[in-house]
């Protein structure tokens, strides 16, 4: 709906700022002749470029619809461009969004007319204003008052019609009237009023009820029924309600964000069309608002006294063909600081300050009332004027007129403060001759851990200075001093805890829950290790270890090379000391440190996958437990399994647990360490590969298996480690190709094959293939390059499950000119340099 208005407003604005570019002027003499013009011509940019200058123009759609007109503009021209620019619009409303601000919930309240609803929805209808231009999403908070309460969006709102026909409604074409008839005789009529003003009714004729209310037409439709039902009001009873409402046509025009003629139902009132037409303009009136009907203005709006006084419009009822006229405003006034709704307000000729304040919302808490500063524009320059409380209400406001209304001081009268440890700190009354003791006794009395040597007092001197006043909490206590307080006195009280560092103690090493703790007087090393949990399994509980601080009494000692003190004890598993051990007390900053036990081992996994009768994860039985021995207790190879291409898969120092990220490897923090080195170092070399960056997690290692199966505990067999992986797999019967090959692929293994017999099969080397570097990676993990002696090349071995790997050659930049320049310069330089010490010796 808003769409089509849009376009039928805009296609006259179009028409006659952009195709014409003439003056406006109402002489029709100087009005040139539009018929040559083709609509179909014009691109959809240029359309949506005028739609967009058009925007900014500023005029009403009354006046320039009547300008296009007098300018020979016809109908289905008009006609013509509407269609044009609805298709352009349409395209663009897709991807120029309006945001609907929680659109469901505003769908159901703006059906509604009344602040109660909107209040009881939940919605500010003074709230944030959402602005859309040239269908681009904006959003901004208006600073003029009650802008925000029309949403711009592109929903339609009606007034509620599940309510009953107010007694005043007069009825009028296009009403629906439902007569339902009962008792002795059952009846339902359903008819709408003719434009002649009258409802058809069978076997009684026409019943004219144009202008009648409701009530009166229901009496005058009773009437006539007892024509065909003689026992109407005896036994038989009637009823005559209200259906389907007539439309009627709205037209809203001056400064209105969406200036047109609106179709609406008969209830509507005026707030609900100017919500329909998106409310005034940022220069439109929001105090003169005129109704006009037939010519003639018959009521004034004043939305000041809807959004702030909840003035009830509904009994302004409209009728067709009313015009809405919003004429610019007349006078506007700022108002900030500390009111309750800062803004632009309208006011209007004679309302003073007082009437400004009101609409704003009234002072804020911390607003100072006494007096507000006001800016005002002059002939040609500013002035300000300064109003006290009583002249709120005889001060006049004009246009332009600034207010500000400042906050009070954050300043303090009569008060003192007392902190620290205190039973009760915080801001208390200061009254006359009051003194330090009774400030002490209204926070409640110092608390246990005071400082009772020293308190401070903190006073401001008249010059703002502040100064420090000492006195003894003790001497307070006793009644042997006492002080005259000030107002902004600041009584300050430490604790014992705040003058000095805080006293905690740490136990570290196989305990359930290592860390700090707090200190605590007559704490022992037993009730310590319960704080913490206990032990764990791996704990050495045959000793504990105590390391202390060294005090400044060993210094004087001589003992300068201390670190710290060494106590250790015996410990059980009852948590209990020996008894002579028993008397010693943990001090603060004590580290406790508990000991891994050197006998505990937790079960090292390894895993055998492949060929071998027993596959799976086995648990090692010693710390030197070799293959072999593992391979024993799965029940050795199957007679399928291909030894040549058995593989053992170790983790490096670099493995880390899926399970909480952390290096399980004994030397994590070594190989952390190391880890960033080499990272720094990659990152600064660029010659180095990305590739070659990367910290493999695991790796395999090339393993003769035939030679451990043959001699066990020999040099072939490893002894296993945590998460080793022995895989054996079956016997292997191609071989792959990868590298600088014509056609790198899977090839079948021959016994009798060599290397290059492979290659040749893999479609043979390319231009770029670096032939000396080839190599052969074997199945159990291992390679072999390609060598040469005396100019006799030595090609290794292939083996089923080998892979052939060809490089390519590096490659090499081609020198610059700049380069080249250098070096010749260099070059020349060296041959003259040589040739004049050559002369000089001779």
């Amino acid at each position: 709906m808003i769409i089509n208005y849009l376009c039928r407003f805009r296609a006259v604005i179009f028409t006659f700022l952009f195709f014409f570019q003439a003056p406006l002027v109402y002489s029709q003499e100087q009005i040139p002749s539009l018929e040559n013009i083709n609509i179909d011509e014009l691109t959809d940019d240029q359309i949506q470029s005028y739609i967009t200058r058009a925007e900014a123009s500023g005029y009403t759609e009354a006046q320039i619809e009547m300008l296009a007109r007098a300018r020979g503009m016809s109908e289905s021209d008009i006609s013509a461009l509407r269609s044009r620019i609805e298709q352009v619009r349409g395209s663009s409303e897709t991807t120029g969004t309006i945001n609907r601000l929680r659109e469901n919930d505003r769908q159901d309240t703006f059906s509604r007319y009344s602040l109660s609803d909107y209040n009881q929805a939940g919605i500010d209808p003074l709230g944030p204003l959402y602005l859309v231009e040239d269908s681009t999403l904006t959003t901004s908070k208006s600073k003029i008052f009650g802008k925000s309460f029309f949403i711009r969006n592109s929903f339609h709102t009606e007034p509620n019609l599940n309510t009953a026909a107010p007694e005043d409604y007069l009825l009028g074409p296009g009403d629906e009237l439902i007569i339902d008839v009962w008792g002795a005789s059952e009846k339902n009529y359903s008819a709408y009023i003719s434009p002649e003003g009258s409802i058809f009714i069978p076997d009684i004729g026409p019943v004219y009820l144009n202008g009648l209310n409701i009530k009166t037409a229901e009496i005058r439709l009773k009437s006539r029924l007892k024509s065909i039902y003689s026992t109407l009001d005896q036994n038989t009873f009637a009823q005559v309600t209200l259906g389907q409402l007539r439309s009627i046509n709205i037209n809203v025009v001056g400064e209105v964000e969406r200036a047109g003629t609106y179709t609406l139902s008969a209830f509507s009132n005026v707030i609900n069309v100017l919500i329909n037409a998106g409310g005034p303009t940022e220069k439109g009136s929001f105090r003169l608002i005129q109704v006009f009907r037939k010519g003639r203005m018959i009521s004034k709006v004043d939305l000041y006294e809807f959004l702030n006084g909840g003035k009830d419009y509904t009994s302004l009822k409209l009728q067709d063909q009313d015009v809405i006229l919003i004429p610019p405003y007349i006078n506007r006034v700022t108002i900030e600081g500390e009111v309750k709704r800062p803004a632009l307000y309208e006011l209007l000729d004679g309302e003073t300050l007082s009437q400004a304040l009101r609409y704003a919302g009234g002072f804020s808490p911390e607003a100072y009332r006494n007096s507000i500063s006001l800016r005002r524009n002059l002939e040609n320059i500013k002035t300000v004027k300064s109003i006290s409380l009583d002249d709120f209400d005889q001060f006049p406001i004009q246009a332009g007129d600034h207010i500000e209304v400042s906050r009070i001081q954050n300043q303090f009268t009569k008060r003192v403060r007392v902190e620290g440890a205190v039973n009760h700190p915080g801001e208390f009354e200061i009254k006359d001759q009051m003194t330090l003791s009774q400030a002490i006794k209204l926070s409640e009395g110092f608390r246990g851990d005071a400082f009772m040597k020293r308190g401070v007092v903190l006073r401001e001197k008249p010059n703002l200075e502040l100064e420090a006043i000492s006195f003894s909490p003790q001497q307070l206590v006793d009644g042997t001093f006492d002080l005259l307080l000030q107002e902004e006195d600041v009584v300050q009280i430490q604790s014992l805890s705040a003058l000095r560092e805080e006293y905690k103690v740490f136990v570290q090493g196989e305990i359930q829950s290592p860390g700090q703790y707090p200190y605590s007087a007559g704490l022992t090393v037993e009730d310590l290790i319960f704080l913490a949990g206990g032990f764990k399994e791996s704990a050495a509980r045959s000793f504990v270890e105590v390391a202390r601080r060294v005090d400044e009494n060993s210094q004087v000692r001589g003992e300068t090379n201390l670190v710290s003190k060494i106590f250790s004890f015996e410990i059980n598993d009852s948590l209990a000391l020996s008894k002579g051990d028993k008397v010693f007390t943990l001090q603060p900053f004590d580290l406790v440190l508990i000991r891994r036990s050197p006998s505990y081992e937790e079960q090292t996994i390894i895993e055998i996958e492949g060929e071998v009768k027993y596959p799976g994860k086995y648990a090692l039985n010693k710390r030197d437990e070799r293959l072999s021995e593992v391979l024993a207790r799965a029940g050795g190879i199957t007679e399928f399994a291909y030894p040549k291409g058995a593989t053992l898969i170790r983790r490096t120092e670099y493995f880390s647990s899926a399970s909480n990220g952390d290096v399980s490897d004994k030397t994590s923090i070594a190989s952390k360490i190391r880890r960033e080195e080499l990272e720094e170092l990659f990152s600064k070399d660029e010659q180095v590969e990305a590739s070659s960056q990367k910290f493999k997690a695991q790796e395999s290692i090339g393993i003769n298996l035939s030679e451990i199966l043959a001699n066990p505990g020999g040099v072939h067999d490893l002894i296993l480690q945590e998460g080793d992986v022995l895989s054996i797999p079956k016997e292997l019967q191609t071989v792959r190709v990868r590298g600088e090959v014509l056609y790198p692929s899977t090839i079948q293994y021959k016994a009798a094959a060599g290397l290059r017999e492979f290659i040749s099969s893999a479609g043979g080397f390319t231009d770029n293939a670096l032939r000396r570097k080839s190599y052969v990676i074997y199945p159990n993990g291992s390679a072999e390059k390609s060598s040469s002696f005396l100019g006799i090349k030595n090609y290794p071995s292939v083996l089923p499950g080998s892979e052939i790997i060809i490089p390519s050659k590096p490659e090499r930049r081609k020198m610059t000119p700049a380069e080249l320049t250098s070096i010749a310069i260099g070059l020349a330089t060296l041959g003259n340099l040589i040739v004049t010490i050559r002369n000089s010796g001779g």
